[in-house]
């Protein structure tokens, strides 16, 4: 047998039956067709990613990758070297190379699905932008933002992506239009999450050790600070777009156009600028109470605080020391916190946590809200500071014991 495993399990009444692999169902399909069609027939193409997704799930790696590259010759064999019918082979072998821990390899992998659909659509077609926009979020899963995996290469193919994204949606779509919009504001982010890798504080950024901001500019301090400046300012210049394509639009709602002027006042304050990203958080505000169809949402939209958009991996819940995730029903635990009117969280109390939550797992716990930026909440228009504010924290078990 390919895969070794007990010949037979026992049952109710002492029958025995075989264990079944699916993988062999893959073998024998695979070879019936060869026989009929010859080793290139295109039907071979899904068993072979069927097969190669069955061995990944039985962690024989080397087999599986020799069937995702059989699945890809397939492909352009019959379709042509740069066909698009073999992206979701490579997705699979970059996934692959992931857990073999060849980083190089995945990027490698990556960047040929991303040459292949560029050569197949042409670099301004928006039949580009799926595939752009699941290579942006492999990175973000496989490599998150603020994690030991990610890398400054990974920050760097993220904002090109972004990049390519926004100028695609720009020739097709137009500035003002939502996919364009959206593309805005995911190259703001990604610039975001450049800055803070570049400053290595999480999303602590001290404006002492790092940049003054004087209005609307930004002076540098300290070696490697101009980086951290062209990047802050790119992705204030994307939220601002953003922002402007909204209201260009007349479809945009008020709702949205206040998300957008609130994500831009997010973008000032975790940087500091207190009274900036106040007049925007007011701002936006006014736009719902003058409203006919939201003025009575208005007291409610920002009436707690919640963590920054681009701050909601920060919160994912504690893990093992492996760093491995937890596989079991996450539970909650409510704990308590004074969320200032600039956006620091502070006075973090945990209210009866289990009793077998480790230290280490509390003290994780309390350092990932205090290195979390708020967006405050409001009252009657105007930002204020929040006590004794409940979060429910996803607490994914086994969490460790004291």
């Amino acid at each position: 047998m390919l895969f070794p495993a007990p010949a037979a399990s026992q049952e109710e009444g002492g029958a025995y039956t075989a264990l079944h692999n699916p993988a062999n169902d893959y073998f024998e399909a695979i070879e019936h067709i060869e026989a009929e069609h010859g080793p290139y027939a295109m039907a071979l193409s899904d068993l072979y990613l069927g097969l190669g997704q069955s061995l990944l799930n039985s962690g024989d790696f080397e087999k599986a990758r020799d069937a995702f590259h059989r699945g890809v010759l397939v492909v352009r064999v019959n379709a042509g070297p740069n066909s698009p019918e073999q992206t979701n082979h490579l997705f699979l072998l970059a996934n692959l190379e992931t857990m073999l821990g060849d980083m190089e390899m995945a990027d490698e992998v990556l960047h040929n699905i991303r040459f292949i659909n560029s050569e197949y659509y042409d670099d301004d077609n928006p039949e580009l932008l799926p595939v752009l926009e699941r290579i942006y979020q492999w990175y973000l899963v496989a490599r998150p933002p603020g994690s030991h995996l990610s890398r400054l290469e990974d920050y760097e193919r993220m904002i090109d992506l972004a990049q390519q994204m926004e100028q695609v949606s720009e020739t097709a779509y137009g500035a003002s239009h939502p996919e364009t919009a959206l593309a805005y504001r995911r190259l703001g982010d990604a610039e975001f999450q450049m800055v803070r890798h570049l400053t290595g504080m999480g999303f602590t950024l001290s404006p002492e050790r790092y940049v003054i901001m004087m209005t609307d500019n930004v002076t540098p301090l300290g070696l490697g600070a101009q980086p951290v400046v062209d990047h802050y300012d790119d992705a204030r210049k994307a939220y601002k777009r953003y922002l402007d394509a909204l209201a260009a639009n007349a479809s945009t709602t008020p709702l949205e156009y206040a998300e957008a002027l609130a994500d831009l006042g997010d973008w000032y304050m975790v940087f500091e600028k207190i009274r900036k990203s106040s007049k925007l958080y007011e701002q936006a505000y006014q736009v719902l109470a003058q409203s006919p169809d939201f003025a009575e949402l208005a007291e409610q939209w920002m009436s707690q605080p919640k963590p920054m958009h681009f701050a909601t991996e920060n919160l994912s819940g504690y893990q093992d020391q492996d760093g491995a995730e937890m596989q079991q029903q996450a539970s909650r635990l409510n704990i308590s916190m004074t969320v200032t009117h600039y956006g620091k969280v502070l006075n973090i109390e945990v209210l009866q946590p289990p009793e077998n939550l480790s230290k280490d797992a509390l003290v994780l716990i309390k350092n990932q809200l205090r290195g979390t930026p708020f967006r405050p909440a409001m009252r009657q228009g105007e930002v204020v500071t929040t006590r004794d504010f409940i979060w429910q924290y996803e607490l994914m078990p086994p969490w460790g014991t004291s």
